[in-house]
């Protein structure tokens, strides 16, 4: 019995379906917009971790134990997203967020906590209109969704980080 043309067939477009779905390519502005949330996510790790270390008040300490944890699960879900559709990161950040960095690197004692906590209410509200926007207008849905899925945590990072930027009147 002959194969049927289907059946030479099948094996070759599931493979190819295959293929395609593994190397998903999106727009240039859904790439910029991954490689935006995956720098956003590392500068707060970063500025997180340079916190853990010169903070003096507890509660900035804990605030940015909770932006690294945060953040360095959305900067993993950013890398999947980012290997799924074919996107390259830089492992990086921007000139700006260096900038911002060396600031805070030089700033002593309590001076670093008011710097480091209004950084990320400046921060936060930027991303957050970068999300909003990202999930207005990504014409792709894996990152519309992720842009989505972050707009309520970094609400919450905004609210809390103006509460701790506040001082303890604030926090009740």
């Amino acid at each position: 019995m002959r194969p049927s043309i289907t059946s030479l067939l099948l094996p070759a477009l599931v493979a190819a379906s295959a293929l395609g779905y593994a190397q998903d390519k999106v727009s240039r502005q859904d790439a910029k917009a991954i490689q935006s949330l995956a720098e956003a996510n590392r500068a707060e790790v970063d500025a997180g971790k340079l916190a853990l270390e010169k903070a003096q008040s507890e509660p900035v300490k804990k605030f940015a134990q909770h932006m690294v944890d945060d953040h360095g699960k959305m900067l993993d879900e950013v890398q999947k997203l980012a290997e799924a559709k074919g996107v390259k990161l830089s492992d990086d950040v921007s000139v700006k967020h260096k900038a911002e960095a060396k600031k805070l690197e030089s700033a002593p004692g309590e001076k670093f906590d008011k710097d480091y906590m209004s950084a990320m209410v400046k921060g936060h509200a930027s991303v957050l209109k970068d999300l909003e926007k990202i999930s207005r207008s990504s014409k792709d849905p894996d990152v519309k969704a992720a842009a989505e899925k972050a707009l309520p945590d970094v609400k919450k990072h905004l609210e809390l980080a103006k509460q701790v930027a506040a001082g303890p009147r604030a926090a009740h």
